[in-house]
């Protein structure tokens, strides 16, 4: 099928004006990406509107991008992007009984559709744009975000220096507030049920010159009043409160894009740090 696609994205009749040129390249650039796009996200990244995805698709033939989808999984069972969905048939069977576990999962997909649209948003340029150019990054978190956010900060450490979680435990954040290191920038990490010192916290840094970015879910209510930016990801509607793999697949995106524009800088630092973990035997040989 993906021959016969790029066949037809090469007519001319599918490359008339400039609008036709962008998606046809997108889609011969990006077929093992489709799995996981939306009409709505490749829209956004070709900075055109949806419907004008729309009615490409339906030149070239599909009723939508999930029309177009399925006719590529047919046509490319060995390539593994294409195997995320597998045999469906008992998935769907699962969630029509209602079956919790499908419904849980069902819930996760959607969650990560959701996120991949997150990441062509400015805010998460922006987000990824201060962490790599912050003199000291402060990450916070409360609750049973604490830990994924922790695993956060320590990961982040590997690509650059001045990286520090903060517990709180000694009352006052002074390490973060105290005014003596310009361009430092406050990672905060709060979904519901929202802990008491998050905003509190936030509004001093800011008063104190400290860029704030929140992530939060899309119950939280001061967000935008309490951040310089925030990233807003879907929320637990179900019996699980607080959604960790959303939250920590978020994390690894963002890891991995900061790697990636970092390039060389985060080779080097690797290194180093092997070094040292070979110096205090930390790991096995």
């Amino acid at each position: 099928m993906s021959k016969e696609l790029h066949k037809r994205l090469q007519d001319a009749d599918m490359r008339k004006s400039k609008s036709d040129k962008l998606i046809a390249n997108y889609f011969e650039r990006n077929l093992a990406e489709l799995p996981f796009e939306t009409a709505k996200s490749i829209a956004a990244r070709l900075e055109i509107s949806q419907m004008t995805v729309g009615r490409y698709l339906r030149r070239l033939g599909f009723d939508g991008l999930d029309e177009m989808k399925a006719a590529l999984r047919r046509g490319n069972r060995s390539n593994p992007a294409w195997q995320v969905k597998g045999s469906m048939d008992r998935f769907q069977q699962d969630l029509r009984d209602g079956k919790f576990l499908a419904g849980l999962l069902q819930q996760q997909v959607e969650n990560l559709g959701r996120i991949y649209e997150l990441t062509t948003s400015p805010e998460w340029q922006k987000t990824i744009e201060a962490l790599i150019s912050a003199s000291e990054i402060y990450v916070a978190a409360y609750q049973n975000v604490r830990g994924i956010a922790q695993y956060f900060a320590s990961q982040l450490s590997y690509t650059r220096s001045r990286v520090q979680f903060m517990d709180g435990l000694n009352g006052t954040y002074a390490e973060l507030l105290d005014g003596s290191v310009e361009g430092r920038v406050l990672f905060l990490h709060d979904v519901r049920r929202f802990a008491a010192k998050a905003r509190p916290l936030a509004e001093e840094a800011r008063r104190a010159g400290v860029k704030v970015i929140l992530l939060t879910d899309e119950f939280c209510p001061w967000a935008e009043e309490a951040s310089d930016i925030a990233l807003v990801v879907p929320g637990s509607h179900g019996p699980l409160w607080d959604g960790a793999a959303t939250m920590t697949a978020v994390m690894d995106l963002m890891l991995s894009n900061i790697i990636v524009l970092m390039g060389n800088e985060v080779d080097e630092r690797v290194q180093l740090l092997t070094r040292l973990q070979d110096v205090f035997g930390d790991f096995e040989s």
